[in-house]
Parts: C-alpha cells; structure tokens; sequence
C-alpha cells in the first residue's frame, strides 16, 4: 500500500472512564454553584465531600495507569513545585499559629479541599474535549450563580444600602458580600472575552454572552471598587493582548463614550470615591488602617503570625479585629517572608506556564499549517486538530488574564486560602499536558511525511 494516501487519523488522548468524567464535572458544578448551602439535603449528605471523595479515588486508581509526563514539562513543573513549596509554607506555620484553632480548620476546610481540584484536572484533563467540557461546566456554575444575582437585583431582594450605595449581594454565603460576587464575576470575563471568538457554532457562541452579560451586571450593582478596579485592569491586560491596539483604543472609547451616560449616577460616584470623598461610611479610612496595622505586624513578625491569623494578632495588638484586604499583606503576615516569596514563585511560574503554552500553540499552529499547504486534500483531522490550538492558545490567555485580575483584585482583597490560585494552577498544567500530546502528534505526521517522500524518491 503506498503510505501517501494513508489517511491522517486524529490524535489519540487518553480520556477516564465516562462516568469518572461525570461525576468529576458534577463536582466543579457543585463546588462553584454551592450546593451545600442551597439545600439541607445536600448540607446532610455533605454533597461537595462525597462528589470530591468519588473523584479523588478515582484518580488515585487512574493515575498509574496515565502518569503524567511533568518529567519534559518544565513549565508545568515549576507551577508543580511552586505550589508544593505554598503548600509546606502552610504547613510548617500550622504549630506556630497565633490562632491554631482558625488556622486548622482554614488548612483543612479550605486550602487541602481546594489543593485538591488542581490533582483532579491533572489527572482528569488529558484532552481538547475534556478542556472543553471542563470550561463549559466552569461557565455554567458562575452563570448560574450571578444570573440568581441579577434576578435579585431586578426583584430588589438582593440589593440593599450599603456604604450609601445599593449594592447587590449573592444568594449563598461564599458570595453573600459584594466584593466576593464581583470577584467571582470578574473570573469569568477573561474566558468569555478570549474564547469567544473561538468559538465555531453560532448557538454556542450566543450561549457564552449570557455568562458575561449577567457577570458585567453583578460587577457594576456590586459597587465594588475593588471589582471596579479589577475591570480596568482586565481593559488594560485586553488592550496588551491584542493584535490591533489602535483599532481596540478606537472601539473602547466610542463604547465606554456610549455607555458612561447610561451608567446609574451612584456607581459612578463609588468609583470616583477610590481617589475622592465617600458619601457616606469611612471604609477607605479603615482600609489605610488596616494596612498600617498590617505592615507593623509584619515587620514584628516577618516569619508569620500563622495562617489565617491575622485578625487575633491584630486584635491582641491594637482591639482591631478586620483582616488585611490586601492579598499581599495578607501572604506576608499569614506566612512571613519566605511565603511572600514562594507567592511571588507561584504568579512567576503561572504566567510563564501560560505564555509558554501560547508559544507553543502558534508553533504547533505553524508547522501544522505547512503541512496542510503540502497536502493535495488536506484530512478532515486537520482542520480539527488547528482549531482545537486555536482554543487552547485562546485558553492561554484567558488564563493569564485570569491570574492577572486575581492579582488587581488582590490589591483591595484577600483570597490566599481561596479556590482561584488551585484552579490557575490546574489549567496551567493541563494546557502543557495537551499541547505536549499535540506536539508529539505532529511530529509523527511530519516524520511520516518524510518517509513517504523518501519512498516516492523524492528525498533524493
């Protein structure tokens, strides 16, 4: 059989058993949506442990038999080690916490349940198809979460006064404060803004503005400045990524011109009260205090006070109680110098790990492109397998736009022991995983290209 007319056959991607990927799938679903705290049957049942206790047995038994290939994936190993390294810096404050009680039940209940998410996408997302249903359960829970938001916002049971404005809060407890409902609002922007133009059927396409539309609406009734600020900063990290910046500049300035007018005067104000005089309430006030307080206990103990304990040192020390809103005082107080610098490893290692799997992405995109341009018919798995890079490099940068607003959020908030660092640092991962598997494939197609040349004597 002459090999020039064998046909190219998709890459082949190990994938876990349907019903694993069920369950797994069920469990982001869970997590993010908050079933515990929706229905008593499901806090009975501990509906969240019993999802995540399923999934980790599972790839306890799957991991054997599909290690994984971190061993050429320098990229991903660093995230790897960096978040190893957060973790024993965790660990080691556990006996020396200023409050052991706190400190223990914020290792278990949040930073060991959290840790575990990125385990699972290690283990579970092996392909273009896994990434993609991964990220439409991701979209789904968080636009169910702030289109409850909107509703509430529309029927006014969510919205209240608060700092002399009406700012809408979330429907459960992880949300229940407007800072958090922007936060968790805000991560869905970069993934709708990046993928979308990716996206190939139309339906599916309309289907993903309905997360940014009712995220865009939980951000601006928030009344967080700290989203506020967020947005802006995700506008800028926009503008760097794309390819046409005049043109950007040129459309941002006629929407921002069209949509300011129609903004409700009171947002405007809340925004403009970053720089000037609140209406009402003196949170910028407590705010400057916090951080005060904060860099005075860091300076008094730059090993760390312990994690999550903060608020008893500062209430030993000065009969203050709130925590630091700053994500960064927060790593330095908590976990001392070393945590800060481990921290800092960890956004390093993020982001090199997302603009190496851009990098190689294009490359890939490039050398499978050449190859189509050499075939008289060009097989139907190629056009599959470049649209599949598109989304993953898309993928890329929506990534490292969504560490990027973690860390603008970060400024005015503090989420260390949050889900979000656990969930950048499984993508991370995932993506060199599958573009490693992709690379591999076209090697082969071009090495079996230069067989058949050699064949037909064309390699003469």
């Amino acid at each position: 059989m002459d090999t020039s007319t064998r046909p190219v056959r998709p890459p082949r991607y190990w994938e876990p058993p349907l019903l694993v990927t069920a369950v797994f799938l069920t469990f982001v679903v869970a997590r993010y949506m908050q079933w515990g705290a929706r229905k008593p049957i499901f806090e009975t049942l501990h509906i969240e442990f019993m999802l995540g206790l399923v999934v980790a047995l599972s790839c306890v038994l799957l991991l054997p038999a599909a290690p994984l290939p971190l061993g050429r994936l320098r990229p991903a190993r660093r995230v790897l080690i960096a978040i190893g390294l957060l973790f024993f810096a965790m660990i080691i404050q556990l006996p020396f916490a200023a409050d052991p009680i706190t400190a223990k039940h914020i290792f278990m209940d949040r930073v060991i349940k959290f840790a575990m998410l990125t385990f699972f996408m290690a283990v579970l997302i092996r392909s273009p198809r896994a990434m993609h249903w991964f990220i439409a359960a991701f979209l789904f829970a968080c636009f169910y979460v702030t289109q409850e938001a909107t509703r509430g916002a529309i029927s006014g049971y969510l919205i209240w006064e608060n700092q002399g404005t009406m700012r809408l809060h979330g429907a459960v407890p992880i949300y229940a404060h407007p800072n958090s409902l922007a936060g968790v609002a805000m991560g869905v922007v970069p993934f709708v803004v990046f993928l979308y133009p990716r996206i190939r059927r139309r339906w599916v396409k309309l289907l993903t503005l309905a997360p940014l539309g009712t995220s865009l609406t939980c951000l601006l009734y928030s009344g967080s400045r700290t989203g506020y600020v967020a947005f802006f900063s995700f506008m800028l990290y926009w503008w760097w990524q794309s390819p046409r910046k005049g043109r950007w500049l040129l459309v941002a300035t006629a929407v921002s011109l069209t949509v300011y007018p129609l903004l409700p005067r009171q947002y405007v104000e809340r925004f403009e009260s970053i720089t000037g005089q609140e209406k009402e309430s003196h949170s910028k006030e407590a705010r400057i205090q916090i951080l005060k307080d904060a860099v005075v206990v860091f300076a008094e103990h730059p090993l760390g006070v312990g994690v999550a304990s903060f608020p008893a040192v500062r209430w030993k020390q000065f009969g203050r109680i709130q925590d630091t809103h700053n994500l960064y005082l927060e790593v330095a107080t908590n976990l001392g110098v070393q945590g800060l610098v481990v921290f800092a490893m960890l956004l390093v290692a993020l982001l090199q790990a997302f603009a190496q799997s851009r990098r190689q992405a294009k490359r890939i995109g490039r050398r499978l492109q050449l190859l189509m341009s050499e075939s008289n018919r060009p097989s139907p798995a190629y056009r599959v397998l470049y649209s599949n890079l598109r989304y993953l490099d898309a993928l890329a940068v929506a990534g490292a736009g969504f560490v990027w607003v973690r860390m603008a959020l970060g400024m005015f908030g503090m989420d260390l022991y949050e889900v979000y660092w656990w969930f950048a640092s499984g993508l991370a991962i995932c993506l060199a995983v599958i573009l490693d598997r992709l690379e591999g494939y076209v090697n082969m197609l071009e090495s079996r290209d230069v067989a058949n040349s050699s064949a037909l004597g064309l390699g003469e």
